[in-house]
């Protein structure tokens, strides 16, 4: 089993495999925030894209999905951390035939921040199985699966596309279990992911060209660019930076910044919504939070420090996978295991072709403001006031930036030659990644079955 028969495994046998299990085992709301992603969903496929008003916005929806999306059961599995699926309850709702369109008001002033670009995957697959009658919940693993289906058949095309020199990245970083778990949810996370993969494709396949063509690909970068920061709330705005890693060229920069960047902010005027929640909230006081950072430039250093030190671990572990609503994840071993996978794509990549000095300290400083910049917005809008470290950041939210990480160690760890020299006995290695790829999907599953059945 050479190199490439591995790749191929990974591609066609353990990312199907456990998406499949995210996908179908993992019950409906049982994701970080799968619920009001469902209900964003579902309100956009019902045809209400906006809201209204700043406060009190109410839409006519029907009854069976309120009272699905409030099943005390389900709530109960959220809330309740050794909790089970009860099957039997679950069962029959599963294959109960309610069609009732009895409409009621739904309050709708907790979705209004959330980008609209992000769920139309999914509004687009609840409308075709709403005309043809499916049940509700077959429709949030149908949802599930339609966004993992579009998921993976993107990624393999990203695969195909970029340089082999950079493969591996791509690979690590969508077969992470954190990533699989995401695309195959109702969440912004999923078409956030892929964007983010396709935006470190084209930094990375970039070629100096001449005329309309050179527009062209910068008008498609930009857009991509574009589309990757809507479809979150805030937070990315440093992805902009990664365009100075292109040899710079001053006249189609300027153009193609002028043409998105006000749409960018636009786009951003339903975090009003938000504001104002923030800025009535009776527990996190951000203006209080605001003024303590500016008050004294040394806060913000200690903030980043005490919140590393405290949750640098959590943020690992979590970028690998803390599933659910952070109440369980894989075994030691597995962990174990992504660190040599992330370990041997270092060795793999090392003889890419380098950056130049000035370029990696571009990439580094990129990396660090983008950190501090997630950091300070969660100390600022979800911390406690009385506390230094910053709550409410998960490692997936680190996952659009995990190749341009990896990126950056490998233009040292090319130079460490010992690397290189270790050896191990093909068929000693074909058996080993054979057991481990197998070892992984039992590990993932288990990890699943355990928490909800």
């Amino acid at each position: 089993m050479n190199k490439n028969a591995v790749i191929k495994l990974i591609l066609f046998f353990l990312i199907p495999i456990q998406l499949l299990i995210f996908t179908f085992l993992v019950p409906p709301f049982q994701k970080p925030d799968e619920q009001p992603h469902f209900e964003k969903s579902l309100l956009i496929s019902k045809g209400y894209l906006s809201c209204q008003k700043k406060s009190n916005n109410t839409v006519k929806i029907e009854k069976k999905y309120i009272d699905f999306i409030k099943s005390p059961y389900l709530d109960l599995l959220t809330h309740g951390k050794n909790t089970k699926l009860p099957l039997a309850v679950f069962l029959k709702d599963l294959f109960s035939n309610n069609q009732s369109n009895k409409k009621i008001d739904f309050n709708i002033d907790h979705l209004c921040s959330f980008p609209l670009i992000s769920y139309l995957p999914q509004a687009i697959t609840l409308r075709i199985l709403s005309s043809i009658n499916v049940n509700l919940i077959q429709s949030i693993y149908f949802g599930r699966l339609a966004m993992s289906i579009l998921g993976y058949f993107w990624f393999l095309y990203l695969y195909r596309k970029i340089v082999d020199d950079y493969k591996l990245i791509l690979l690590f970083t969508f077969a992470l279990p954190m990533t699989l778990h995401q695309i195959s949810s109702f969440s912004y996370d999923a078409l956030h992911i892929m964007l983010a993969l396709t935006f470190f494709m084209l930094i990375i396949n970039w070629t100096p060209l001449s005329g309309m063509t050179k527009y062209r690909k910068y008008f498609k970068l930009f857009l991509i660019l574009f589309l990757f920061l809507i479809s979150k709330k805030i937070g990315y705005e440093t992805f902009f930076l990664f365009l100075f890693l292109l040899p710079f060229e001053i006249k189609p920069m300027l153009i193609i910044s002028s043409i998105f960047i006000p749409f960018y902010f636009l786009s951003k005027l339903t975090g009003s919504f938000d504001l104002q929640y923030f800025l009535t909230n009776q527990i996190i006081n951000p203006l209080h939070q605001l003024s303590f950072l500016l008050s004294n430039p040394i806060n913000i250093i200690k903030v980043i420090i005490e919140t590393t030190i405290h949750r640098l671990g959590f943020y690992l572990q979590s970028l690998i996978g803390i599933f659910g609503w952070l109440e369980y994840g894989l075994d030691p071993l597995s962990y174990f295991l992504y660190g040599l996978f992330f370990i041997y794509v270092i060795v793999e990549t090392r003889h890419s072709m380098s950056l130049t000095k000035r370029k990696n300290i571009l990439l580094f400083g990129i990396l660090i403001i983008s950190y501090v910049f997630i950091v300070l917005l969660a100390f600022v809008f979800n911390t406690i006031p009385g506390t230094l470290t910053a709550h409410g950041v998960q490692g997936r939210y680190f996952i659009p930036f995990l190749p341009f990480i990896i990126l950056l160690i490998i233009q040292f760890t090319q130079k460490i030659k010992c690397l290189k020299n270790i050896k191990i006995n093909k068929d000693l290695k074909n058996v080993i990644y054979f057991l481990v790829i197998m070892y992984l999907i039992f590990a993932t599953y288990l990890s699943v079955f355990s928490r909800y059945y």
